[in-house]
């Protein structure tokens, strides 16, 4: 799966404004951005620098709040989609006559906010758990604890940019087999480092260090919160760190992570249990409720055999302070005061320089969609996404689907072998847009509305067992990994499908009252750069069915991967605002589907004015051309600006250009630009290459 925006931000984006500044005093929802033409600077030369030309005064008249690591487009409506959100779930919780549905979330939302009883409870909600590591007495008992510590957790969501799956110790996952799609199988992963990714406990600079050094505080002070005299917590906030270096040592690089060809490793449970003798899978899984009998994915060998020495190596008392830590470390957030203050303290301040918590009512909608979110949703769309915007849609995905054909057919660089294999697997794509043709069946699970961590952990068992239910059964291409109300897009190759929840679909990216250059310059090359992910520098390697299989002739591969390097050593750069590097092999999936996706989004929108008698370089509003509002649209989604400490974790953790460059360096490799703007050979936003695969 590859979202549009980075998970980091991702996780921010539901607090990115304050409710002072955007919810008012009676709890109103906030207005929606639009498209706004007096939003460009026309003093700054567009030419020289674009995303300052079309977001400086969105930036200074959007300052970053004090509770979030930045401001950017995707974030204010999410901030509108979660204040629709919290409004539907307030309803459902005072309603006194309610549907099963009203009931599920306006209690779950109820436990949430009664931060009183929260408070009072302390630690109590994870008692049993603690209690349970504190009676490990064995090695031999681990795989035990930690499946059911396992579905304690709410289980996570794959992005194959990311680092490792979010999880304790190591990760257990469904997901189509990678040699036959139509099947689902189960996938373990590298997991259990609570910092953002391995480089953080292996870089060996200044910053590295000293984030390090506070890291061992905050699970000392964890510890101790959940019970630990301060001498005993910080000794073990020490072992904990040495655990997870070693774990880090053992995980897969991020770069050759991303080459699903690298995590295509198959073996019998017997084969799992040779590579890590020391841990019993069979026993853990028999406990996780998963099958046992099916051949697994294994994406990281070398992370298990680094995890069995480990095993081997640690004494218990060393492996107990490490699951108490990881407990405490994800659901911490869901505790008394003093626990939500301690774990914002290390990863909103000190990772993100967000400087305050974001108001509960914000955590509470948020939690409630990630638990329930096809219950959450189904008000949501009712409201706020009705079928003829969802018809609208459809049709520009069409338009763009026709011109990327129309690109295929064009290119010089491929054959008709591969060219015909592209066409097919173009045609086999699924486009979903808004919401699940079912809704899930939430009837099973308990939700009691004076037991908040209770429902938390009632709902990850539920989510865990629906997700392994799926082990060894056809592959449910029509599913969702995304909630309807959720700011964001994905393309998901091994099902071979384009997924666009409604909360997108909302203005700024999709107005239904502003002419077509608005809406191809926002939703349409959203649209396009999902299209484009299936046939980005990975996604290229799955054939129509979803299968990791190579389709391309050896010519026509070598061709791709020569565009492809000239992506990649772009996007290679100094990121001054972040103070580090980006590695353009890295983010070569995203800015491949940055600058395909808008390339094609311009061709559909040409074809559409064609359709129409208009041109692009025809007068749209305001003085601009269309083409010019095409380009100011595409710019204006992108508008942002992050704190030096969020940026630095994007570009060291995610394979996404932070927004500035995701506006500039497309721009500048394109010829259109140069001409709607009238900008020349020698001007910045012309780059002397211009690279593109699509």
């Amino acid at each position: 799966m590859r979202s549009l925006v980075v998970s980091l931000i991702a996780v921010f984006i539901f607090s990115i404004v304050s409710a002072a500044q955007m919810v008012g005093e009676h709890g109103s929802i906030p207005p929606l951005d639009h498209f706004n033409i007096d939003q460009v600077d026309r003093t700054l030369d567009p030419c020289a620098d674009f995303f300052q030309y079309a977001c400086a005064k969105w930036i200074k008249s959007n300052p970053i709040p004090a509770d979030l690591a930045g401001q950017t487009a995707f974030g204010k409506l999410a901030i509108w989609n979660i204040a629709t959100v919290r409004d539907t779930l307030e309803e459902a919780a005072s309603a006194k006559d309610r549907s099963p549905i009203q009931q599920i979330v306006g209690d779950y939302y109820a436990s949430c906010m009664d931060e009183s009883r929260i408070n009072k409870l302390g630690v109590t909600p994870l008692q049993p758990a603690l209690d349970r590591i504190a009676e490990l007495k064995d090695k031999s008992q681990l795989p035990e604890l930690v499946a059911y510590l396992h579905q304690l957790v709410r289980p996570g969501d794959l992005v194959y940019t990311d680092t490792e799956y979010d999880g304790i110790l190591f990760g257990l996952y469904q997901q189509p087999d990678f040699d036959d799609a139509s099947t689902t199988v189960a996938a373990f992963d590298q997991a259990g480092m609570g910092m953002p990714s391995r480089d953080f406990y292996l870089k060996d600079d200044a910053k590295s260090k000293e984030i390090r050094d506070k890291y061992v505080k905050h699970i000392a002070k964890l510890l101790q919160l959940g019970g630990e005299p301060p001498e005993q917590a910080l000794a073990d906030a020490q072992s904990v760190l040495v655990l997870e270096t070693a774990l880090a040592k053992s995980a897969m690089d991020i770069i050759p992570r991303r080459d699903p060809k690298n995590l295509n490793n198959k073996m019998s449970l017997q084969q799992m249990q040779a590579l890590t003798p020391s841990f019993n899978f069979e026993r853990y899984l028999r406990a996780m409720q998963a099958p046992s009998s099916v051949r697994s994915l294994v994406l990281a060998p070398d992370f298990f055999r680094g995890l069995d020495q480990l095993i081997a190596s640690e004494p218990v008392g060393h492996w107990k302070a490490y699951l108490r830590w990881q407990t405490l470390h994800f659901i911490a957030p869901f505790l008394s005061q003093p626990f939500v203050e301690e774990a914002f303290d290390f990863f909103g301040r000190t990772l993100a320089g967000t400087q305050e918590i974001p108001p509960r009512w914000r955590r509470c909608s948020f939690s409630t969609d990630a638990d329930l979110g096809e219950a959450v949703g189904q008000a949501y769309v009712t409201k706020y996404f009705p079928a003829e915007r969802k018809e609208r849609v459809l049709k520009m995905v069409r338009a763009i689907e026709a011109a990327l054909n129309h690109d295929i057919d064009a290119a010089t660089w491929m054959s008709d072998a591969s060219k015909e294999a592209a066409h097919g697997k173009l045609a086999a794509q699924i486009d979903k847009i808004g919401y699940p043709d079912r809704w899930r069946d939430y009837s099973s699970l308990e939700i009691k509305r004076d037991d908040f961590v209770g429902n938390i952990f009632r709902a990850s068992r539920f989510e865990t067992s629906r997700r392994f239910s799926k082990i060894g059964k056809p592959t449910d291409r029509k599913g969702w990994d995304m909630t309807p109300p959720t700011v964001n897009a994905y393309e998901d190759t091994a099902t071979n499908t384009i997924n666009f929840p409604a909360g997108i679909l909302q203005p700024p990216f999709f107005d239904a009252s502003a002419r077509d250059a608005v809406n191809y310059g926002a939703i349409g090359t959203v649209i396009g750069h999902e299209i484009i992910h299936g046939f980005d520098d990975q996604g290229r390697k799955f054939d129509a069915q979803g299968n990791l299989r190579d389709w391309w002739t050896p010519e026509d591969a070598a061709n791709y991967d020569r565009r492809d390097k000239c992506i990649q050593d772009e996007y290679t750069q100094d990121i001054p605002e972040a103070g580090v590097r980006q590695n353009g092999a890295l983010s070569a999936g995203e800015d491949t589907a940055d600058n395909g996706g808008i390339h094609i989004a311009l061709s559909a929108l040409e074809n559409t004015l064609t359709a129409n008698g208009k041109t692009l370089d025809g007068p749209a509003e305001d003085g601009l051309t269309e083409l010019q509002t095409f380009f100011l649209s595409y710019s204006e989604v992108w508008c942002s600006a992050l704190r030096p400490e969020a940026a630095r974790t994007a570009v060291l953790t995610q394979g996404h250009s932070l927004d500035r460059y995701r506006v500039n360096n497309v721009l500048g490799n394109m010829s259109e630009f140069g001409h709607a703007f009238g900008c020349h050979a020698g001007q910045p936003m012309v780059h002397a290459t211009q690279c593109r695969v699509w």
